[in-house]
């Protein structure tokens, strides 16, 4: 059974959808990032920035555990493990690749920092114009649903910047309130975490 340690954040979820999703089974351990169990020696072992969430696979690649940091890594392990939620060819592939990658090192960056620095308010907008757009033509970031969908859904599923009205980004709108729709989602957002 693998173990998730992770938090209440959009990062912390994003293990859960996947899981979730996949039917694989896990083990949630409540790790809060401020509380300072994430600096002790054998968190750093798993997670050597002591940064949520992070996994451990006792059954890895050639039977050997494996530990995993970062939501993205996490996501795209559990997907190749699986065999789900990365594309049904290699062209798809690639696309669900470019789409997590891109969501990951801007949207989920981005939003994340606009809760400390508002000037940042400018550049999210660009990103969820940018999004939007996409979406405009496309049910699913990369065609189907995939990990990319998941990377971002926690982040914009509890969207909580009253500056920022999601309703001028009506494709955006669309996606969220599809993906809330998922009872994997649906389930990821209500566990009590911490």
């Amino acid at each position: 059974m693998i173990d998730v340690y992770s938090w209440k954040s959009a990062n912390g979820r994003r293990p859960i959808i996947i899981l979730e999703e996949t039917g694989t089974p896990y083990n949630l351990i409540p790790i809060d990032p401020h509380g300072g169990k994430n600096r002790e020696p054998e968190y750093l072992k798993i997670s050597p920035g002591g940064k949520v969430p992070c996994m451990v696979d006792p059954d890895g690649p050639g039977g050997q555990p494996i530990h995993i940091m970062e939501s993205a890594a996490i996501l795209e392990y559990i997907a190749e493990k699986t065999g789900q939620f990365m594309g049904s060819d290699s062209a798809s592939k690639w696309q669900v690749k470019q789409w997590l990658y891109y969501l990951s090192t801007n949207v989920s960056v981005s939003f994340s920092n606009l809760n400390h620095a508002r000037d940042l308010e400018g550049q999210c907008r660009n990103l969820l114009e940018s999004v939007n757009n996409h979406l405009a033509d496309n049910v699913f970031f990369a065609g189907e649903y995939s990990i990319a969908d998941m990377m971002v859904i926690g982040r914009f599923g509890a969207f909580a910047f009253d500056f920022i009205d999601l309703r001028e980004y009506p494709h955006l709108v669309r996606w969220i309130e599809m993906m809330m729709a998922r009872p994997a989602v649906q389930k990821s957002m209500k566990i009590p975490i911490g």
